[in-house]
C-alpha cells in the first residue's frame, strides 16, 4: 500500500487543522445544548477526515496482472561519469534528468517487454536484470546519482562490455526474444584508454541506440552541491562536450543506430520500428501495478455534505 497526495501533506494538514478549528469555535460559540455542538462537530471532523483520505489517494498493490507482453528484452547501458550531469539538456538541465525522463518514455511506449539497467562509471554495475517489472527498473535509475569528483578517475567507454555480453548472451538463450540495446552516453573520454571496438557483441543485437546526450557548446558539470567543477588549466568553469564519433563509432561497431536526444520524441521513429516486429499476447506479468482507493470514500463524504447542507438550510446559519 502507498500513498501518493494530490495536494502535499505540508498543505493539507495545515489546511484541514484550520478549517476543523474555525468550525470547532463557530459551533462553541452557538447557543445550543452541549450533546449537539459534539453531534456537529463529530459530522464536521468526518467530513474533514473523508477529504483528508481521498486527498491522500492511498494505492493498493495487485500483482500478476493480466497484461499485453511483448517478445522484446530491453537493456539500457547508462553511463553516470560525472560529465553526465552537465547542463547542457533542453536549455540548461543536467544530461541525467534527460537521460531518466527519455528512457521512462521508452519503458512506457515499450510495456510489456523485459527491461534491465547497467549503469557504469569507474566500474560497471548490473542495477537491475531483466524484470516485467518496469517500476523496479524506474526505481533502480532514481539511485542513480552525482559522482563525487575525488570518485572520478577519467572516463573510458570500455567499463561496461563485460556485464553488456553477460546480459546479452541470457537474452539470446531466450527462444523467440528480440534483444534491443539502448547504450545511452555523451561519448567523452577523459582517461588515457582508447575505445575499443564493441563489434564482438553485435551477433547478440537486433536493435537499438546510442543515444547520445550533450551538445558541442558544452555545459558546465556540478560538484555535488559545492558549485561548479572549475577547469584547473584554463580556469573558470569546466566544460564537458559530447564526443559524437566515439559515440558513432559505438554504433557502427553494434550494428545500432545513433540518435542525438534533445527531446524524448526524437526515438519514436526506432520505438515503432521496434513494435512492429515484436510479437505481442495477453499473458501474466510479474509487474507490480497500483490500484487507486479514493473512490471508496467519495460516497460518504457526498452523502455527509448532503447532509450537512440540509442542516444548515434547516438552521439557517452553520
Amino acid at each position: 500500500m502507498i500513498t501518493k497526495p494530490i495536494v502535499p501533506l505540508y498543505i493539507m494538514i495545515p489546511v484541514v487543522s484550520v478549517a476543523f478549528l474555525f468550525y470547532l469555535i463557530v459551533v462553541i460559540r452557538n447557543k445550543t445544548g452541549v450533546l449537539n455542538k459534539i453531534l456537529r462537530a463529530f459530522r464536521v471532523l468526518l467530513i474533514l477526515g473523508l477529504i483528508f483520505l481521498i486527498n491522500l489517494r492511498i494505492m493498493t498493490k495487485r500483482y500478476n496482472v493480466d497484461v499485453e507482453l511483448k517478445n522484446i528484452d530491453v537493456l539500457f547501458v547508462v553511463d553516470s561519469t560525472i560529465s553526465m550531469w552537465a547542463e547542457d539538456y533542453d536549455g540548461q538541465k543536467p544530461r541525467m534528468k534527460g537521460v531518466q525522463n527519455d528512457c521512462a518514455y521508452i519503458m512506457e511506449s515499450l510495456s510489456g517487454s523485459n527491461f534491465a539497467l547497467i549503469k557504469f562509471d569507474n566500474k560497471a554495475q548490473i542495477l537491475a536484470p531483466f524484470t516485467q517489472d518496469s517500476k523496479n527498473v524506474a526505481d533502480a535509475f532514481s539511485t542513480i546519482s552525482i559522482p563525487d569528483k575525488l570518485y572520478a578517475k577519467g572516463t573510458t567507454l570500455n567499463v561496461p562490455y563485460k556485464e553488456m555480453e553477460e546480459m546479452l548472451v541470457s537474452s539470446s538463450k531466450k527462444e523467440g526474444r528480440i534483444t534491443i540495446v539502448f547504450f545511452i552516453s555523451d561519448g567523452e573520454i577523459t582517461s588515457d584508454e582508447q575505445l575499443e571496438s564493441f563489434s564482438g557483441l553485435a551477433n547478440l543485437i537486433d536493435g537499438g541506440a546510442v543515444l547520445g546526450y550533450g551538445t558541442p557548446q558544452g555545459g558546465r558539470m556540478q560538484d555535488k552541491g559545492y558549485g561548479y567543477i572549475n577547469d584547473p588549466e584554463k580556469g573558470g568553469e569546466a566544460l564537458s562536450k559530447y564526443d559524437e564519433d566515439n559515440l558513432k563509432q559505438l554504433s557502427r561497431d553494434m550494428h545500432i543506430d545513433y540518435i542525438h536526444m534533445e527531446e524524448s520524441i526524437n526515438v519514436e521513429y526506432l520505438l515503432d520500428a521496434i513494435k512492429s516486429g515484436s510479437v505481442s499476447k495477453l499473458g501474466s506479468s510479474d509487474n507490480v501495478s497500483y490500484e487507486d482507493t479514493f473512490f471508496y470514500y467519495v460516497p460518504f463524504l457526498l452523502a455527509m455534505l448532503l447532509v450537512e447542507i440540509v442542516l444548515v438550510i434547516r438552521r439557517g446559519r452553520i
